[in-house]
């Protein structure tokens, strides 16, 4: 790396240190004010029990082992549309009170911010709670789940917006830029069985919070990688304001993320048609929700968002899409998959009061049904090309057996004769 290089990311680590502990990292000022609001990072793919599919969330990047690192005075809601114009769907939300989680469901994908729903069930938290209707919840701390190169994408960030410079050799701080690598998070994860949902979902989740009796108001909002860290440059006023919305389309966020995302591709300079490719990307990111096809393999990838696993480096995509390459862009940090598991809550607990737990499983009973029963069509499991690929038993296997049966048969009957 070159010594003026070196110079910009050492006076950028400790901005970097401060902004990005974690995916979405203190991008509003109630965020700054009330960390335990802060949502950061937003999962959702297909579960490893059959026909279920799993919403996580991480929260707080002041996350401490052993601590509550959740809010008694807020909401977090997950919000799930059947469309893009988020006027059908439904709502789970949650809720902390006397060291234990409560779950909520509305019958609208969108409520007023001091709404919480029906209650569906409650149970204490670090604990696999097991719902008689099938569902999971799990809530506790983990170490962050977003890994990242913060020190080289902050000073990506400055060469390109205020310098329009693009420099890739920014990255090269590699592994130790990754301060997510070092925190912790609170995190809210909930399986839950696929009849309960549509077969293609819009989603985002964010934070409500009580700051005054009677006075609430909208932390976060959260959907795609980075979104407004990225996207929206340094507008701390209009970052704010996206925080405080749904699924809207804001016009004077809309031009700032066009402007930014301009200065990115023109300094790249991969693509020939600047202004056809961002408004192609424009359709992707905003309004900032993420669509997912019940039971197929999630991906967040160049190509297509659905839905986004654990174990994909994101960072890379958005980077990529950001500049216009037809590949992510490597921001030389790895994916630590140890971090994660491969069943419920596929995230690893590091709470000393759950792992030394003798029964870490607690059958709860609903207190109310989710009325969400309206279906336009009978769901059936879906499975991708490539998981196709490893059956054992997939069409050709078929053929050849009934072309065994028919000689069977023709042997048969040429012995009759």
């Amino acid at each position: 790396m070159k010594i003026k290089n070196r110079i910009i990311v050492l006076l950028l680590a400790p901005i970097a240190l401060f902004f990005l502990t974690a995916g979405h990292h203190f991008e509003t000022d109630l965020a700054k004010k009330y960390p335990e609001m802060d949502l950061l990072d937003l999962f959702v793919f297909k579960s490893t029990e059959s026909n279920k599919t799993v919403f996580l969330a991480d929260i707080n990047p002041k996350s401490k082992k052993d601590s509550f690192n959740f809010s008694s005075k807020g909401i977090y809601k997950f919000h799930i549309a059947k469309n893009k114009e988020f006027d059908k769907g439904q709502l789970f939300s949650f809720t902390f009170k006397n060291n234990e989680v409560q779950m909520y469901w509305d019958d609208q994908p969108e409520n007023s911010l001091h709404e919480t729903g029906t209650l569906i069930a409650e149970g204490p938290i670090n604990r696999v709670l097991e719902l008689d209707n099938g569902i999971k919840i799990w809530t506790g701390t983990t170490y962050d789940n977003f890994q990242g190169n913060a020190v080289g994408a902050e000073a990506f960030k400055h060469k390109v917006l205020e310098k329009k410079e693009y420099d890739l050799s920014t990255f090269d701080v590699g592994e130790k830029g990754n301060f997510f690598g070092k925190g912790n998070a609170a995190v809210i994860v909930f399986e839950i069985p696929n009849e309960f949902l549509s077969e293609d979902i819009f989603y985002y989740a964010s934070t409500s919070l009580e700051e005054e009796p009677g006075h609430w108001h909208q932390v976060n909002h959260i959907a795609n990688v980075l979104f407004p860290h990225f996207y929206m440059g340094y507008e701390d006023k209009l970052r704010s304001k996206y925080g405080s919305q749904g699924a809207v389309v804001d016009e004077e966020i809309k031009q700032n993320v066009i402007e930014n995302l301009s200065n990115y591709v023109n300094a790249a300079g991969i693509q020939k048609d600047t202004d056809a490719y961002l408004k192609q990307l424009m359709e992707r990111i905003y309004p900032d929700i993420v669509p997912y096809k019940i039971g197929t393999k999630a991906h967040y990838g160049m190509e297509k968002f659905n839905g986004r696993p654990l174990h994909e480096d994101a960072m890379n995509v958005t980077l990529g899409l950001m500049v216009g390459s037809e590949t992510p862009i490597d921001d030389k940090v790895a994916i630590k998959l140890e971090r994660y598991q491969p069943n419920f809550p596929y995230t690893i607990p590091i709470d000393k009061a759950y792992i030394d737990a003798l029964d870490k499983r607690v059958k709860v009973v609903t207190v109310n049904a989710i009325k969400e029963n309206e279906k336009n069509y009978e769901y059936l499991p879906q499975k991708d090309a490539n998981e196709l690929e490893g059956e054992p038993f997939n069409i050709w296997s078929y053929i050849l057996i009934g072309m065994v049966v028919l000689f069977g048969v023709f042997i048969l009957f040429s012995k009759k004769k």
